[in-house]
């Protein structure tokens, strides 16, 4: 109450991060579908309320209170669900929370937001998963993400924890997204879309992963037919491929 007191009636022309989203919408990507994710339904009527205000008319809001958030998710990319929508009643931009997160098809969009980062890592994964489809035409798919203000980000360290969950994510499951600029150095084998630069003279510098094993897999067979037999015999767990040798023991 104090801070309110303080700091007086919000004013959302002072708003530095809703004006950036507006710069962002109207003219560093006029025209294109932009896709706004949020945690929390509070920022999500917000920020829906003062776009439209400020000229944003084809956009919606979808939460959990919404009464048909996938409606609105047809409406956004009605290519990628098949579906018709009448020009006047398509949407070019969605603000959403985490409801549209999964099992949604929003590829007509190429283009994602995170207006604030959500801790758990996974959300991240998952809301460009939705842009990330097959079906996407896009060449390359863009994530922005708002990141707390410079003094904010010295005191909770919120970047750096999050980027840390991104590599740890990697290493585990792997992945080819960059969420923030700057993030080549973190880069790990992309188990993900099975790529990798496992050939140094590659022309394209990564290599299918199923495609080297194959070639892997017919030289060997090339040069020793009899391994067909011998590695499909193998147990499912092999803990050694050579027998080993008892060396004698020295002489007492």
């Amino acid at each position: 109450l104090q801070i309110l007191n303080d700091c007086g009636t919000w004013r959302p022309d002072r708003d530095a991060k809703l004006c950036t989203l507006l710069e962002l919408i109207t003219r560093t990507h006029p025209g294109e579908k932009v896709l706004v994710f949020s945690q929390f339904a509070d920022t999500v009527d917000y920020l829906y309320r003062e776009l439209h205000r400020l000229g944003v008319t084809a956009a919606a809001g979808a939460t959990g209170d919404s009464e048909n958030p996938t409606a609105l998710a047809w409406r956004f990319s009605p290519r990628s669900n098949a579906k018709q929508v009448a020009p006047e009643h398509e949407l070019r931009v969605l603000i959403a929370t985490d409801v549209l997160s999964e099992g949604q098809n929003l590829q007509d969009a190429a283009i994602v937001v995170n207006y604030d980062l959500p801790w758990a890592i996974i959300r991240l994964i998952q809301r460009v998963g939705r842009v990330d489809r097959i079906g996407q035409q896009a060449e390359r798919i863009l994530c922005y993400s708002f990141m707390p203000a410079d003094g904010v980000e010295r005191i909770i360290r919120l970047r750096a924890r999050v980027r840390q969950r991104l590599q740890e994510n990697a290493e585990v499951v792997g992945t080819d997204e960059a969420f923030f600029e700057g993030s080549d150095e973190q880069k790990v084998v992309d188990l993900y879309n099975e790529k990798a630069g496992l050939l140094d003279d590659d022309s394209e510098g990564e290599v299918d992963l199923a495609s080297h094993a194959y070639q892997i897999w017919k030289t060997a067979l090339d040069s020793d037919p009899t391994l067909a037999r011998v590695i499909g015999d193998l147990p499912d767990v092999v803990y050694s491929t050579k027998s080993g040798q008892e060396e004698p023991l020295p002489a007492s």
